[in-house]
């Protein structure tokens, strides 16, 4: 079993002592600090304590990290070095985390200058955007040449507006100036609206506005241009002009500043150190002058923790966890296997009195995968990338376990591509045949499926036959640990011996012809007790329906097991899909062209072939690991670990100095 086994600490302290505790804490990164106000609850001790907050602080805190992550990300955008294909945090002694905290004012200096910036560039920006917007205003009134501002005169009246479409623009305007005293002109037209300029006298105004209305006239003011539409256009693209060398000036000032984005990330997640330390109180309890807090150790560090309580000089003391407690899981599984702790995390993980199977499963799920991709060149390609990656990279986390993950998966599928006879499909004896006139042949090491099905599906049944009973078995040693012997022999024992004997009876003779009988009676026998002891937890005429309900349980085992036949059609796909591909390349035939041809259908066709089918892959793995395998023992619900520790995003702190 590979959940940590965990012990609750209970700590009082002097409040002045504080803040040393929780400093030590946070560099030993392993206790979790619970919230303790459901105790609060309790009206006696209500009298007595207090909830420790400091939402001030971590308010003030979160808003210098989120100016600090809103400057790195106006920096990022005009940075023109190369991006990493992954983002990792850079190693950095503590010695060097206390420089950057005595830096903290420069960061903070450094984190203005660039939002000012962001700031300028923004308003400017917003000029320009308003100039745009008045262009495309001005643009239909082109050919309207008086002044925008002359829209009145001691006798006249000058209005502009538009009529929609609909409305026959001529018509109107011929309407109009029949009345006297009145001027009128379309000045532009397009798909949308028809633009109006008109002069009239003050004393047939009213008039010629309340025909115009009737018609659909909407009037459109201009009183803040001043000058003709022409001269205003050209005063706008000159203004825009001077905007844009503006905004080159303050990106190229910003792209200079590029450098400032490490110092004003080292300063982010020193103050998110600070946050966490601040929004960490909010669980603590507290009198005027101490403090108390409670959390989760892993049992093999106990010592350690003590140690450093020791050192601060407050009252602790470790327990066992209750039955009404609710203790975090943490997985500790060997090396080899931890890159599949990420299959389990994302499923959920199991109760802290559960099981965890990854240790188990692991190789079950490299295999599923391998046989399910099947091609030696795809694996290689696979194993090769995560190997770089894993190297040049320093990756951490679910990150580095997924990498890894790929990589066992990459090398799984060279041996089954291998085996099957799998190398970029058919490719070799096609380029061969295609491009050199020869004929050269790759023979599987095992056999091809695509030439003997029937056997490939025989051994992945099987192979799911083994997986389903690993996990049956898994649930029977979880049923004895509990002393539960008899529920076990009935509930896992009785299915072993209906399943085998069902092999046994129907396909037994294959092998030898005794076992076709012994089958027989195995099954016999198996479907007997799970029909006798299926309803033993009822009463009454529930022991006899309860027996018949979990006999008719061998559909869902049936299912389970034919489940297994994707990794059939899974590895026919990839096959079958890789020789298309290689069949299109060759249909230019041979020479310099068809060679072109060739190469370019076999990388675009086998790079989305691999990508298709390895997200297959890991979707149908995963699934065989969840429903059939998980689905016979595994109690999920478990919360994870989560220590208190510096939480960071750009660097990591080193206990050590260099």
């Amino acid at each position: 079993m590979s959940i940590v086994k965990m012990q609750k600490v209970a700590i009082i302290g002097l409040d002045e002592h504080k803040e040393s505790i929780m400093t030590r804490l946070m560099d030993f990164g392993a206790v979790e600090l619970t919230d303790q106000k459901s105790k609060l609850a309790d009206e006696e001790l209500q009298s007595l304590v207090l909830a420790d907050e400091a939402q001030e602080a971590a308010a003030e805190l979160d808003l210098k990290i989120n100016q600090a992550e809103a400057a790195l990300s106006f920096l990022e955008k005009y940075d023109k070095a190369k991006a990493p294909l992954f983002k990792t945090r850079r190693a950095i002694s503590k010695a060097a985390g206390d420089k950057i905290k005595a830096r903290q004012q420069e960061a903070e200096a450094d984190i203005l200058e660039v939002l000012q910036l962001e700031e300028k560039l923004r308003d400017t920006k917003e000029q320009i955007n308003k100039l745009e917007q008045d262009g495309i205003m001005l643009e239909p009134w082109k050919e309207y040449d008086q002044p925008l501002e002359a829209v009145e005169t001691t006798k006249t009246i000058t209005k502009l507006g538009v009529v929609p479409a609909a409305v026959d623009a001529k018509a109107l305007v011929e309407e109009v100036d029949d009345i006297p005293g009145v001027v009128i002109k379309i000045v532009n037209q397009d798909k949308d609206l028809s633009y109006i300029g008109l002069m009239c006298l003050k004393s047939v105004g009213e008039q010629t506005f309340d025909l115009l209305k009737q018609r659909g006239f909407t009037e459109i003011s201009f009183r803040e241009f001043k000058g003709s539409v022409t001269e205003n256009l050209t005063r706008i693209e000159k203004e825009k002009d001077v905007l844009q060398k503006k905004i080159n000036e303050i990106e190229n000032e910003v792209s200079l500043k590029a450098s400032l984005r490490k110092p004003i990330e080292d300063y982010c997640d020193i103050m998110t150190i600070a946050a966490d330390k601040e929004k960490i109180k909010s669980n603590f309890l507290k009198t005027e002058k101490t403090f108390y807090m409670e959390g989760w150790v892993p049992s093999r560090l106990v010592k350690d923790a003590e140690k450093i309580l020791q050192d601060t000089g407050c009252y602790y003391a470790f327990s066992e966890p209750g039955e009404e407690d609710e203790v975090p899981v943490l997985l500790d599984n060997k090396n080899f296997f931890v890159p599949f702790e990420s299959i389990t995390e994302m499923y959920s993980l199991p109760a802290y009195k559960g099981f965890d199977p990854t240790s188990i499963y692991a190789a079950f799920y490299a295999i599923f995968f391998g046989m399910m991709l099947s091609d030696a060149g795809y694996g290689i390609i696979m194993t090769l990338a995560c190997f770089i990656v894993l190297k040049k990279f320093n990756l951490e986390g679910t990150t580095f376990k997924m990498i890894k993950l790929f990589f066992y998966c990459g090398i799984s599928t060279t041996v089954w591509g291998a085996l099957f006879g799998g190398w970029f499909g058919d490719f070799v004896p096609v380029f061969a045949r295609t491009i050199l006139g020869k004929e050269v042949l790759i023979k599987p090491l095992w056999f091809n499926p695509l030439d003997d099905p029937m056997k490939l599906l025989i051994f992945s049944l099987a192979l799911g036959v083994v997986h389903l009973f690993i996990g049956m078995g898994i649930k029977a040693y979880m049923q004895i640990k509990e002393g539960k012997w008899f529920d076990a022999i009935c509930d896992e024992g009785f299915w072993y011996l209906t399943i085998i004997g069902l092999i046994g009876w129907l396909a037994g003779g294959m092998i030898l012809p005794g076992l076709t009988k012994v089958g027989m009676y195995m099954a016999i026998i198996g479907m007997a007790g799970l029909l006798l002891t299926g309803g033993r937890h009822n009463k009454g005429f529930g022991k006899i329906t309860g027996g018949l309900g979990n006999l008719y349980n061998i559909t869902s085992y049936m299912s389970d097991i034919l489940s297994y036949a994707r990794l059939l059609a899974l590895g026919l796909a990839t096959g079958v899909i890789a020789q298309v591909v290689n069949t299109m390349g060759s249909l230019f035939g041979g020479g310099v062209v068809g060679l072109i041809i060739l190469i370019v259908v076999f990388v675009a066709g086998h790079t989305l072939n691999l990508a298709i089918n390895a997200l297959g892959a890991f979707i149908h793995a995963s699934r065989l690991q969840y429903v059939e395998f998980f689905g016979k023992f595994y109690e999920d619900g478990g919360e994870p670990f989560n220590p208190f520790r510096k939480k960071t995003k750009y660097i990591r702190i080193d206990q050590e100095e260099e």
